[in-house]
């Protein structure tokens, strides 16, 4: 599964998030461009059923006839799946996956796979890492998805690490990764347990 999640990083048919540099200053331009200004400490964002746009799955979506979307509350009956990375290369990615797998078995989340018919979740992150001044800023949103690829709730953020250049992701350190990894999951968590809905 973990070397599922980093080989697939890169293997995405779709494109990362559509940001550039002016985007980080200006107003929210659309759902699938994280908040200008949201620091990797602000609260996630919930984004309901009712408003969020389909987003397929790249790998393929197991929809289970009869599966039952788990409800915030419901998290010892949940099972997660996280879909192929989006926008981040190998190299970032692969901390990202190892830590998202890790923390997920420590909290007892139970993981899914793209073959298992049950899952009741898909999480799914986006990345871009853009040059700012002698400065990198990533940005991510992580979408969590009902198993028709419907849109349950959106956590997004960004974080600063030093260094620019022509290869922003080449500045970005390993332990950024993680900690990416670690916001995901505590707002998987605190959503899926009623926390936030």
């Amino acid at each position: 599964m973990l070397a599922g999640l980093a080989l697939t990083a890169c293997n995405s048919s779709e494109s990362p998030i559509g940001v550039t540099k002016s985007d980080l200053s200006s107003a929210k331009s659309g759902p699938a461009t994280p908040a200008p200004g949201t620091t990797a400490t602000a609260t996630p964002t919930t984004t309901t059923a009712g408003t969020a746009t389909p987003v397929p799955s790249a790998g393929g979506t197991a929809v289970a006839s009869g599966a039952q979307t788990a409800t915030p509350g419901a998290a010892r009956t949940a099972k997660l799946r996280f879909a192929p990375i989006v926008g981040a290369p190998i190299a970032a990615a692969t901390p990202l996956s190892q830590r998202l797998s890790a923390l997920a078995k420590e909290k007892g989340i139970v993981l899914g796979t793209a073959a298992d018919t049950d899952n009741t979740h898909i999480m799914k992150g986006y990345f871009s890492a853009l040059p700012d001044g002698n400065q990198t800023t990533i940005i991510y949103v992580w979408d969590v998805l009902d198993p028709a690829g419907t849109r349950l709730h959106r956590i997004q953020g960004q974080e600063k690490v030093p260094g620019g250049g022509a290869d922003p992701w080449s500045t970005v350190p390993a332990k950024t990764m993680e900690g990416i990894a670690d916001k995901a999951i505590q707002g998987y968590l605190a959503w899926v347990s009623g926390a936030k809905t």
